[in-house]
């Protein structure tokens, strides 16, 4: 009987553990100095990586290395988030990168995906829509939007031609990074992000006044300092 109670006291004693619920992992976006040098605006890329929702990359500079869309595929990497990066463009670019990443990219080949631009327009944006809810990243080449645009869409004199990245961004309602080259040097500027909500009226009509917004960030003062 005395064990007993000596075993009962012992457990009495003993240290409680108690389970805590497992916090999400915080998201770090350790960029180099490297980094650092060659882009400006690097907040607004953490700020979107860190979002669970999905966001467009409208890159406006030929970015012939891709050194942005592998700075968010380490990024994602060393993180291990579920997203993923997924280069949209027409097939000769597309097949272009895909040839460099074989060589001197080729640690890098496995972490885009690939989207050909010119294949059936609503099938192309299906699966775009689709990945953007699923929190996923599309990086626009500046050709694509030449390649790829809405059919219904009625000409508007004077006006711009839309955007394919305004077109997403409104349907799925997820925000656009910009990237742009710094005038006189090789540094890109990721500005702020273009919201969709921040536009009125009917789908065409936003798109376009999104599209003028977009195209805007090419002469604004940001660029030239």
């Amino acid at each position: 009987m005395g064990k007993l109670n000596f075993l009962l006291a012992e457990d009495y004693i003993k240290p409680k553990i108690y389970f805590q619920s497992k916090q999400a992992p915080l998201f770090n976006a350790s960029y180099s100095y490297a980094d650092r040098n060659q882009f400006e605006g690097l907040e607004h890329l953490t700020h979107l990586l860190r979002s669970p929702k999905g966001f467009i990359l409208n890159a406006f500079q030929i970015d012939y290395y891709q050194t942005l869309p592998q700075l968010i595929a380490k990024t994602l990497k060393e993180n291990r988030s579920y997203k993923k990066l997924y280069i949209l463009g027409p097939e000769l670019s597309l097949s272009i990168l895909k040839r460099s990443s074989r060589t001197v990219y080729e640690k890098h080949f496995q972490e885009f995906g690939y989207i050909n631009v010119e294949r059936d327009f609503q099938g192309v944006l299906r699966q775009c829509l689709a990945l953007l809810q699923e929190g996923h990243i599309l990086y626009i080449l500046p050709e694509a939007s030449i390649c790829w645009r809405p059919e219904h869409f009625r000409p508007v004199e004077n006006t711009l031609t839309p955007l394919c990245s305004t077109l997403l961004s409104q349907e799925a309602h997820v925000p656009i990074l910009s990237s742009s080259t710094k005038e006189g040097s090789d540094k890109v500027i990721l500005h702020e992000p273009n919201m969709p909500q921040q536009y009125v009226g009917d789908l065409e009509s936003r798109i376009y006044q999104q599209s003028e917004s977009v195209y805007n960030l090419l002469e604004s003062p940001v660029s030239d300092y």
